[in-house]
């Protein structure tokens, strides 16, 4: 009888990570900005030697570079939005503030600031805000992911020779069952979308 090979979690990181990065959806800035400058009306971003760059064209680049990207992101959230609305799922301002303050504090105790680390990502706390939304409504959505004792004792059984030896034991099971929950979360996530996609009717009217 052929032995069934299990999927391996990815490699637990156990450095401290702001929290700002895994809320970021990078396509929907840039589509953000593709819609700003499109409907801003024609204006010069650059001047090489004398001779205009106009906004219109910069608009036209980030479209052929990553507009597939933007449209597929934006279809996606779209689908996350519909989806919570006929759950009848829905995340309060509190809710979000308080993963915001949670973010605040993590980026806080590495000596940082949120507002620059927005800046940085061409965020503001709006966009901010938004993904938060998102991140919370798919929680919502997919449910509760636990992650026992006894799957943590394996992940640290089997990666006993790569984890750090001077973290905190009680740090390491924290941070492991945390990212291996991650995964779990990713991966319903990931399906969840599949699901949605497969199951909805999205007309395309332009072509990228």
């Amino acid at each position: 009888m052929a032995t069934r090979k299990t999927k391996k979690p990815t490699p637990i990181s156990v450095a401290k990570k702001s929290g700002v990065s895994k809320l970021i959806f990078p396509a929907i800035i840039v589509a953000t900005i593709i819609l700003t400058l499109v409907f801003k009306g024609p204006f010069t971003v650059a001047t090489v030697n004398g001779k205009s760059i106009s906004r219109a064209q910069f608009a036209r680049e980030l479209e052929k570079r990553d507009g597939k990207t933007v449209l597929d992101a934006l279809v996606t959230e779209q689908l996350i939005l519909q989806e919570a609305s006929k759950k009848k799922i829905s995340v309060s301002d509190k809710e979000i503030n308080d993963e915001i303050a949670k973010i605040e504090k993590s980026v806080s105790d590495q000596g940082q600031s949120l507002d620059s680390l927005l800046t940085q990502q061409n965020m503001s706390r709006n966009d901010l805000k938004g993904q938060i939304k998102l991140q919370l409504l798919l929680k919502k959505i997919v449910g509760n992911v636990p992650v026992s004792d006894t799957e943590v004792d394996k992940y640290i059984e089997e990666n006993k020779d790569s984890l750090p030896e001077e973290t905190n034991p009680e740090d390491l099971r924290s941070q492991i069952k945390l990212q291996l929950e991650q995964q779990k979360l990713n991966e319903k996530i990931q399906n969840l979308v599949a699901e949605l996609q497969k199951n909805a009717k999205i007309d395309y009217t332009i072509k990228l």
